[in-house]
Parts: structure tokens; C-alpha cells; sequence
């Protein structure tokens, strides 16, 4: 009797730890599935179509993740938590300069223009990362795109940010 008490006592913990463990996986797994999902909605707003499968930041400037929008031009795409690789990696190209006007154009753009609840940014660059966008999605469904671009006496300097209002 102890023999089956004790059998049924360990099923018992271990369907509930299985549980336990299953029901985190699931909700970390959601968070990240949030994210990429709000990620491929910005790409197709700027009219780029792609699975999510496919979306990963670009990490050097060799090993670029491109993706091609309507009208057949090609974009480096980075993910705005995931570019310090990528800006590291481009000190071997560019100079200081250039590089912290980069970073200084995104934190211009956030800390004028983002608010609570925006979703995580975008950045696509030309081939030639001299222009581009900083584009990001506000709970609201309307998405803010920045284009942005390197001038060789300002450095990288942004515009007026064009509104796509959610469909």
C-alpha cells in the first residue's frame, strides 16, 4: 500500500513540476513571439513582406540581414536592443565621428518622440549605411518612420517622421 501511495505521490509531482516548467516555457516563448510579430508588422507597413522565421539583426558589417522591400531596394536590417554588434563592428570602417552620430540620432529620435507602450525600433540602412530609417510602432496601431542620413558636416541627422495610421 505505501509502495502505491508513494508511486501515485511521485506522478503526481512530476506531472506537476512538467507543468510548472511547460507553463514558463510558454510564457517566455509568448513575450518573444510579441516582439517579432510586432517587428514583421513594421516591415510590412514599410511595405517589406517576411516571415518571421527570417527576422534577425544584422551583427557585423560584413554579415548584413537584408531584406528587399516593394519597390526591389535592398535594406540592412537591426533591431534596435540587438545593435551594439553591429555599431561595435562598424568601428572598423568608420570613424568616431560617424559612429556617434549614429548612436546620437537614435537616442535624439527616443528621447523626443517615443513614449510608453511603443514598440521595440527598427533601423534599415542602404547598402552604403549612409541612409535610412528609424521606424517603430505605437500601441495605438500608427507607426512612426524617421529617415535618417549621414551628412559629412552634421553627421547622421533625421527628418520629420512620416505617420502611418493603423489600417
Amino acid at each position: 500500500m505505501k509502495k502505491k501511495w508513494f508511486v501515485v505521490s511521485s506522478l503526481a509531482l512530476l506531472v506537476g513540476c512538467a507543468s510548472f516548467f511547460i507553463t514558463i516555457q510558454l510564457r517566455e516563448n509568448d513575450s518573444d513571439m510579441i516582439v517579432e510579430v510586432s517587428i514583421q508588422r513594421t516591415l510590412q507597413v514599410l511595405g517589406i513582406e517576411t516571415d518571421i522565421e527570417s527576422i534577425k539583426s544584422s551583427q557585423s558589417v560584413k554579415d548584413r540581414t537584408y531584406f528587399t522591400d516593394g519597390d526591389g531596394k535592398k535594406w540592412v536590417y537591426i533591431e534596435y536592443t540587438d545593435r551594439t554588434a553591429f555599431i561595435e563592428d562598424m568601428e572598423n570602417y568608420y570613424n568616431g565621428g560617424f559612429i556617434e552620430s549614429f548612436i546620437g540620432v537614435q537616442a535624439s529620435i527616443m528621447r523626443k518622440h517615443s513614449q510608453i507602450g511603443d514598440y521595440i525600433p527598427i533601423i534599415l540602412l542602404d547598402e552604403d549605411l549612409q541612409q535610412g530609417s528609424f521606424t517603430f510602432s505605437r500601441d495605438s496601431g500608427e507607426t512612426l518612420s524617421f529617415p535618417i542620413h549621414y551628412e559629412y558636416i552634421k553627421g547622421w541627422v533625421y527628418e520629420e517622421p512620416i505617420l502611418f495610421e493603423s489600417a
